[in-house]
């Protein structure tokens, strides 16, 4: 109610100064109400007032109007006026900043901090370069975040936030924040008195350790704030501070403030936070963005036991993210480490190490959860070294080393199945991110050197060569009829003989020089033979006999539905692996070359996942499917060849995962042998697995016959795969 008829009163003031006093100009009436705001302190020295029973705040305001009006009536952004010109000359900004650093009366403080904010946002003129502008601007900024919970947060916050608005626009005027020695200020000090009021250029960049950076040591403070408002505009600031690209400013950000450390120490303050008593499915359910976002008691209640904290790690690891995704690279790479080194190496790797089954797939969950989180190249790329090592040169057997990367994949033959499963999702979230080093490290390392390779002999070695590389039974017969050889098939492409006329294309299932057979990738087909990829297709399609099929039985074949998202997430792929500078043509690369082939930890680990496909659980056996899945769309074509060609010319003790599947179609033509309702249990599983039966009575073997649906369904989805590639190829030649 005081404010209220204070400001009446002050407004009926103003008034009678402009009926009394109407001639006055604009300077004039500028150095009036410059001369009753100091006036007021020679006159009154108790400081017993607050500020709201004093006129100062109108006087200011009027102030701030009156150098508005100047600037439009000019015309011309950039021009001085006389106010402007006064202001500037008489140093008034640094008259305020020690008036408002005393903050008496009280409440001054908050009228200097919202005139200086509403000076530097309101004004189009370029006033920072101005010494005595951004000295006084630089002293106020250090007075902010000094006083904990302090009345003016909320004016603090927002003149921070309007100086790093202003350096954005202009990045080089960060220069003006970066602090010399006290010996180096006393000497730029000499040639102030010359230079007030004029432009000048930004101080020569001292040493960095030498240098402060006030205005990331006031946003650091106020992020600590409890006002929710006040902390997020101030990591708001942060961020903008952190993405200017001046590399002293990015360098003194590292070296001389708590930047880094106040990142990755909250995030380690809410990781020892986290609750233990959890399920992974609670974890992988909190979906949550930095922001304004909180979660009250009633909604905590709605959820689970600890779920805020779960959300608060989240959401403080997304804004980590974003900032290492926004930041300069200097400062992008050291936050990144900072939080490698006080999260993941301190307090996540000795969870993960852990023998308790309890403290392993709940800490994985969280890993899992985190890595979910990050997209950022810097701190997905700590995240990935973190978990995988740094290793890029052939995996040799039985390398126990880094113990982390090798203790995950024992743990996917764990005989706990839930930390079986919760360690598969960890490398199904891996291999869903935008991290050449995850699929170099996991896989292509030991491909490079295509020491798998056997390259076709003459004569009638070409043969033998191509039933090695064929091993399904059913094509046995015709490999013995056909005497073609591959060599000679290639010299025939070569002339430009007309594939479609060859014996060999007439029949769906006979063996040909594929896609990758010559170390072909799709990407890279002048001449794409359209029937050879059918052969491929059809290899996958019959790999499984008909008796083991059961979607024709239930319309329910969902090959379209394989082909559309194959086709979308191969282009997806293409996308993110372009910059990588993968080769579009399979060939040895010496560095990798090894003298006895070896697939790698990870693919060893798939393929006799694979095996096991009919004594391993449902959930297993999805995990399982799709990580082969996931590699087989890659666009790399050792990969590829390795994955997806049922013809390629393999060394003897080599499988490919055409063989590994071959092999699974043996043990399921036995299996069929050995149970004679095979039929109607295969359809019965199936109607179950869609929901559309009412028998839902569990039978003795049901997860074996889940295990051939899941078969019959995988080889779909990789001809669907192989035919997309080709098809991209046709599209691109």
């Amino acid at each position: 109610m005081n404010r209220k008829m204070f400001s009446k009163l002050s407004n009926f003031l103003q008034n009678a100064v402009d009926t009394f006093a109407p001639n006055l100009t604009p300077l004039e009436e500028f150095v009036y109400h410059w001369k009753c705001v100091t006036n007021f302190f020679v006159d009154n020295k108790d400081g017993r007032q607050r500020i709201e029973e004093t006129a100062i705040g109108g006087h200011i305001e009027r102030m701030l109007e009156i150098l508005q009006q100047e600037e439009i009536g000019s015309g011309e952004i950039g021009t001085t006026g006389p106010c402007l010109e006064y202001l500037l000359q008489h140093r008034l900004l640094d008259t305020l900043y020690t008036l408002g650093r005393t903050d008496q009366p009280p409440g001054m403080k908050q009228v200097v901090l919202s005139f200086f904010t509403r000076l530097l946002s309101r004004l189009k003129h370029p006033l920072l370069p101005h010494i005595n502008v951004h000295r006084a601007v630089q002293r106020l900024v250090k007075a902010c975040g000094e006083v904990k919970a302090a009345p003016t947060e909320k004016e603090e916050i927002e003149f921070l936030c309007t100086v790093c608005a202003k350096i954005k626009t202009d990045p080089y005027l960060v220069n003006f924040f970066l602090e010399s020695p006290p010996k180096q200020r006393r000497e730029e000090k000499k040639g102030e008195a010359s230079a007030a009021g004029t432009v000048v250029s930004p101080p020569k960049a001292a040493n960095v350790t030498s240098l402060r950076f006030g205005l990331v040591d006031a946003l650091v403070s106020l992020a600590q704030s409890e006002d929710a408002w006040v902390a997020v505009k101030a990591c708001e600031g942060l961020m903008l501070c952190g993405s200017l690209p001046e590399p002293t400013a990015a360098a003194c950000i590292v070296e001389r403030t708590q930047f880094c450390s106040f990142l990755a120490g909250r995030l380690v303050t809410q990781y020892d936070a986290l609750p233990t008593a959890i399920t992974p499915a609670l974890i992988d359910s909190v979906d949550a963005k930095w922001g304004f976002d909180t979660i009250g008691e009633r909604e905590e209640d709605q959820g689970f036991p600890g779920r805020r904290r779960v959300v608060a790690l989240v959401s403080w690891l997304d804004y980590v993210d974003r900032v290492a995704e926004a930041a300069n690279p200097t400062v992008a790479t050291a936050v990144s480490r900072e939080v490698s080194q006080q999260l993941f190496s301190t307090r996540f790797q000795a969870s993960l190490l852990q023998a308790a089954e309890s403290t392993i797939i709940v800490y994985t969950a969280y890993l899992t959860r985190c890595l979910r989180t990050v997209c950022s190249s810097a701190l997905l790329k700590e995240f990935c070294f973190f978990i995988l090592g740094t290793e890029r040169t052939p995996e040799p057997v039985n390398q126990s080393e880094p113990k982390l990367r090798y203790r995950f994949l024992e743990r996917c033959n764990h005989l706990s199945e839930e930390v079986c499963l919760v360690t598969l999702r960890l490398f199904d979230i891996l291999l869903q991110k935008e991290e050449e080093h995850i699929f170099h490290n996991l896989v292509l390392r030991n491909l490079l050197g295509r020491d798998y390779y056997q390259p076709p002999s003459s004569g009638s070695g070409d043969q033998k060569d191509t039933q090695k590389s064929d091993p399904n039974p059913s094509n046995a017969n015709e490999n013995e009829e056909e005497k073609t050889p591959v060599n000679e098939e290639e010299k025939n492409s070569t002339e430009g003989t007309d594939a479609t006329q060859s014996p060999t294309s007439s029949c769906p299932d006979s063996p040909a020089v594929s896609i990758g057979s010559t170390g072909e990738f799709p990407g890279n087909l002048s001449s794409p033979a359209r029937p050879e990829v059918h052969k491929v297709v059809n290899s996958f399609l019959s790999l499984l006999p008909e008796e083991a099929k059961s979607s024709y039985q239930t319309a329910d074949s969902s090959y379209d539905m394989y082909l559309r998202d194959a086709h979308k997430q191969y282009a997806s792929l293409e996308e993110m692996c372009k910059g990588w500078g993968w080769p579009s043509k399979a060939h040895a690369v010496a560095e990798f070359h090894q003298e006895e082939f070896y697939m790698g930890s990870f693919l060893k680990l798939l393929f006799c996942k694979l095996e096991g496909t009919l004594v391993q659980s449902h959930a297993v056996n999805l995990l399982v499917t799709g990580l082969v899945a996931r590699l087989a769309q890659i666009p790399h074509p050792a990969l590829h060849e390795f994955l997806l060609d049922p013809f390629l010319s393999i060394k003897p003790g080599v499988h490919a995962l055409f063989t590994t599947l071959t092999k699974m179609s043996g043990e399921i033509r036995s299996y069929m042998k050995s149970e004679p309702e095979f039929s109607r249990k295969l359809t019965l599983a199936r109607k179950q697995l869609l929901g559309i039966t009412y028998n839902l009575q569990k039978f003795e073997d049901q997860g074996r016959m889940e295990a051939v649906i899941v078969l019959e369904e995988f080889c779909k989805e990789l001809s669907a795969i192989a035919f997309v590639k080709h098809h991209a190829a046709v599209t691109k030649s």
